[in-house]
């Protein structure tokens, strides 16, 4: 089936999964519905783009051909698809994006999960609940760049006034952090703290919450920020291919 999707979010896949060049691809369907594309190989980076130009992308409308593939909750939206089928079809506007966001919104984290999240970090394999949506209403308490590759690390607080602080793996803003670390050689406090300020001085603040595929030492498919999106869009329509 051909379907046109909303790319909401765009990770980076850890080395343990992959050799580097995978990225982890979720968006929703015309009718709202979460799909996290999937294929033989995983989904390489270089899919991203066609002549040059990034079309694969939060905001962007993409066509799949997608297949029905056998699901392991708690990640029940995957979906096959043909990589040869990828066809850019624009962007979202302002409003639309916005929109997108708020199709799969929730308050609380707790919500989110349904009750299933142990420690406020992690689902157990099997467990039958979504494994991805939209938190609103978020304010972000603090944020780290950790290790030599200055990946970041937030803290946020949801409605329900529950602390968390979980590591990012949206790609853009890992690029983000990355090219102003290591090779801008800026220090990584002042561009944490630079990048809270902006999160908790923007008008209207989204976090993608995503479980991650079980980790073998532990079986545990732990919780992580896939993306934070604002509006006013703080990184003024760049993306992950700029930094």
């Amino acid at each position: 089936m051909r379907k046109t999707i909303v790319i909401t979010d765009l990770t980076q896949m850890p080395r343990e999964f992959s050799n580097g060049n995978e990225v982890c691809v979720v968006g929703l369907d015309e009718d709202g519905n979460s799909v996290r594309l999937i294929c033989n190989g995983g989904f390489q980076k270089n899919y991203l783009k066609r002549n040059h130009l990034a079309i694969v992308r939060p905001s962007a409308k993409v066509e799949f051909d997608l297949h029905v593939i056998k699901v392991n909750p708690p990640h029940i939206e995957d979906m096959g698809f043909n990589p040869d089928s990828i066809t850019g079809k624009g962007f979202c506007t302002n409003a639309e994006w916005e929109r997108a966001l708020q199709q799969t919104s929730f308050d609380a984290v707790e919500d989110i999960f349904e009750g299933h999240l142990s420690g406020n970090d992690w689902v157990l394999p099997g467990t039958e609940t979504r494994s991805i949506a939209t938190l609103s209403g978020a304010r972000i308490v603090d944020i780290e760049l950790t290790g030599k590759n200055a990946k970041p690390r937030v803290t946020f607080v949801d409605k329900n006034r529950r602390t968390y602080c979980r590591p990012v793996s949206d790609l853009t803003l890992w690029n983000r952090c990355y090219s102003q670390v290591i090779r801008q050689h800026k220090e990584p406090k002042k561009v944490a703290e630079e990048l809270k300020k902006t999160f908790q001085e923007s008008v209207r603040l989204y976090l993608r919450l995503g479980l991650a595929r079980p980790w073998a030492e532990d079986n545990k498919c732990w919780l992580q920020v896939t993306g934070i999106y604002t509006f006013p869009d703080y990184l003024k329509g760049k993306t992950f291919a700029d930094f």
